[in-house]
Formats: C-alpha cells, structure tokens, sequence
C-alpha cells in the first residue's frame, strides 16, 4: 500500500476516535496490529488498474463496500456485452427442422447454398450417380431420421446420389407407384440410376452396397433381409433399377391408391420384360439387424380400405397405365439441407380419373364390390401372391 492510501486509513481511524466512534476505540489497537504486519509483509504488490478503477468507481458512486462495486461494473459489463455488441460467432444455425417444415407445407422456403439437385460432395471414382425416390407423406419424423442416416450412408460407401422427396400435397389417398413415376420424370437426368426408397427403412450393415444395377434390377431389401416380408416374389423397400429398365417396363401401375400390391404388380412387369431381379448373398446380420424398420403402425395406420371394384383391379395385371399415363403436377420444388445433407423436395398434386379408378377416393364409404370368377382368366395375370402369413410377414408394425 502506498502512503497516500495509508494516510487515507490513518485519518479515517483518527477521524473515527476523534468522534467517539466506537469502532475506533475498539478496534483501534487490532487495525495498530494488522497495519504492523502488513507493512512488514515480504508480498507486497503494488495495486492493480483494476483495482484504482474499482476504487475511482466506488468512491465516485459512495459506495462502502467494494465487493458491491464490483458485482454492479460486472453486471453493467455483461448488459453491454449482451445488448450492443455483435455476435462474433460464425456457427451456422442449424434450422433442418424449420426448413423442412416449411418445405413439405409448400411454404416458400429455398437454401440460397444449393442450386437444383446440386450434391455436397462428388466421388469422382463412382461413375455412376443415383437417385432416391422416396414417396412421402405425413411421415416427417421419420424423414428427419432417414436423410441424415442414408446420405452418411452412400458417403461412406462413396456413391453418388442425390435424395428426392416426392411428396404428395393433394386430397387423394396416398399412391406411391404414382409419385415414384412421378419423381421419375422429375429426377435429374444425370442420375442413370433410381433407388426405390420407404423412408421408413434404415439400411444398417455395411455390406448392403447401393451399387450401379447393370445386370438387371437390384432388390437390397432381399426378402431374407427384410425385417418384416419374406416371401419370394418380394421387391419392396429398396429396389436399384437402370433408368432404361423402368422406361422399359413403363413404370409403375398408377391404379393402387391406397396402401399395398404396387411392388407386386411391378415384379410381375419385370418379369414378363424378362428382366432378372439380383439379391445380396446370405448376410451374417439377417432379417433382424440388416435393416432398422421406424414405423410404428399403431401410430400411423395403413390405408387398406377397399371400396367400389379395388379389390378386383388391383389383384390382377395392369397393361393400360403406367410412366407414360400418369397424371400430375409439381406445386414447387424446395431444395433444403437436413444435418448437411441435401435433399429436393418435390411437392406433388397427383389427378384421378374417378371413371378408371374411383377408389382413389373412398370418403362416401362405398363398399367393395365382391371377386367375379371370370372364366379362361389368364393365371399370369394375378399378381397377388398366396401367403402364408406365419411364414412370409414378420408382425413387428
């Protein structure tokens, strides 16, 4: 301590016990001692500028304790800091969740980083690049889950790829033939290849490779995989075809609103093009860990109403619709990055003809119209596999 802030105390005690203070008398012989000692004291530091600011400070605003002083300069530090100064971080917001949001919805909403089917990363050793179809709708928890899992996927694997939502906007049941054929259409014609995606199926061993299908269509979900159909004729969850291949065999059927039969008509459609369906060998990991399946059917239940004469079309083969007959409109296309992973959201207003399938819309509850036994019918032209349900369909939703 200096001799001007010694003085200081000394004048403060002397004035103290010049008027019978009390604290003067008392304490006068401890503050004799404790002065004795400091200015003995072998640590002697000269005061800080914090310190004089602190004291300037409390003696400008009389305030008798300093601890008070500093807790108002640090409380007025922490306002100024919080208010008026611009935020020097330069962390991207991450706003999947909003984006998405307001993609599906239609809202006008476009990640000004990415242009039109424009991808984060190119693997210039993979000469091929793939498009994933996944037909949506109402499924946004799962679409948050999916995307990050299959973009990490395929970028491991080092493949090419581009994720197209094909979401349906408008008021009819759900058709997903018909938003596959869509998303077809509207896909990229760089992508030389189409995955046929469920959103709800997580691809989790490595060795399920989304590889170039050159021999014929390439079914990843193997009925001996699938963690919920098995039986034989299966092509549903994840299907690799050339896109000269789904132009030969016409796409999908566009008559099974509602849910259920569109894969088996189309391996009914490859087949008669003679085209031959390729399968991952025998995995260690089986039916149980090969894939992670996220529906829950008690929470989102399946449309498998049945009205007018659905039952008796959809069961049979379809030769009158198909890529070249679907009927459609974009309402807009979003692009949007969910957890850094790029993804075209296509919003999709599919048209019914109510003369060639009226149960695209069953809210009157028409009843189905019973099976006829039409005779000489052609048994190629059934397409809805006998099952024995304990045997080919796992019940785990």
């Amino acid at each position: 301590m200096t001799s001007l802030e010694y003085r200081y105390d000394e004048s403060k005690v002397r004035k103290c016990v010049r008027h019978g203070s009390s604290y003067g008398k008392s304490k006068s012989s401890n503050f004799s001692s404790t002065y004795t000692t400091w200015k003995n004291s072998d640590h002697i530091q000269k005061p800080s500028i914090f310190s004089k600011m602190t004291s300037a400070f409390t003696t400008m605003l009389r305030i008798r304790r300093s601890a008070t002083a500093v807790w108002v300069l640090a409380l007025c530090l922490f306002f100024f800091i919080s208010f008026y100064l611009p935020s020097s971080s330069n962390a991207p917001c991450d706003c999947s969740h909003d984006a998405a949001v307001a993609a599906l919805s239609g809202n006008a909403y476009h990640d000004h980083n990415m242009q039109p089917g424009e991808d984060s990363q190119v693997f210039p050793s993979d000469k091929h690049k793939m498009a994933l179809l996944i037909p949506f709708r109402d499924r946004f928890e799962e679409l948050l889950e999916f995307v990050p899992h299959i973009h990490a996927f395929l970028n491991t694997q080092r493949k090419n790829h581009h994720i197209y939502i094909i979401n349906q906007v408008d008021n009819l049941r759900f058709n997903r033939a018909s938003l596959l054929n869509a998303g077809f259409l509207e896909s990229s014609v760089d992508c030389d290849y189409v995955a046929m995606h469920d959103v709800d199926l997580l691809p989790m061993n490595p060795a399920l490779i989304y590889e170039f299908p050159e021999d014929g269509p390439f079914h990843v979900a193997a009925p001996h995989l699938h963690p919920r159909y098995h039986y034989p004729t299966f092509i549903g969850g994840v299907l690799l075809v050339k896109r000269d291949h789904f132009r030969m065999v016409d796409g999908l059927s566009n008559k099974y609103w509602g849910w259920g039969l569109e894969d088996d008509e189309f391996f009914a459609r490859l087949k008669e093009a003679n085209l031959s369906i390729q399968r991952p060998g025998n995995l260690t990991s089986g039916n149980k860990e090969t894939f992670k399946h996220i529906h829950d059917r008690r929470v989102r239940r399946r449309d498998m109403i049945k009205c007018y004469n659905q039952q008796e079309v959809t069961r049979r083969r379809d030769r009158e619709t198909g890529l070249s007959t679907v009927q459609y409109h974009v309402q807009s296309i979003k692009e949007i990055t969910i957890q850094n992973s790029p993804v075209t959201i296509l919003n999709i207003v599919l048209e019914c003809d109510k003369y060639v399938t009226p149960w695209c819309d069953c809210t009157e509850n028409v009843g189905n119209v019973p099976r006829s036994h039409k005779k000489g019918e052609k048994s190629d032209d059934v397409i809805v596999p006998k099952l024995n349900r304990k045997t080919h369909i796992t019940q785990d939703g």
